[in-house]
């Protein structure tokens, strides 16, 4: 949290991995909040998906990625309850471009 408030004005989302944190945990912009999500996993999503160019704090410059405007995620929250929560158009972007950095 502290790193992705330091970098507020740059990024909306980070993984722990970019931090050298070699953990399958993201932080995401929702709303006016952080969401933060220990092992995320995507479990559905919309058909139809779109194209995009995405930038990243951690690499220069922008490079395309294909995205699904709505996405349903099971996630342990900060507290390591068990959560399942559809996200919808940009907050769904951001959770698909920090979970790529897991891979």
């Amino acid at each position: 949290m502290d790193t992705i408030e330091a970098n507020a004005e740059l990024c909306v989302g980070m993984a722990a991995n970019m931090i050298g944190v070699g953990k399958t945990i993201l932080v995401a912009q929702v709303g006016k909040e952080y969401l933060i999500m220990v092992n995320p996993k995507i479990v559905d999503h919309s058909k139809q998906c779109y194209e995009v160019e995405e930038g990243c704090l951690s690499l220069p410059g922008q490079r395309p990625a294909k995205r699904c405007p709505i996405i349903v995620v099971e996630y342990w929250d900060k507290k390591f309850k068990k959560k399942k929560q559809t996200f919808k158009d940009f907050e769904a972007q951001i959770i698909q471009h920090e979970m790529d950095h897991f891979e």
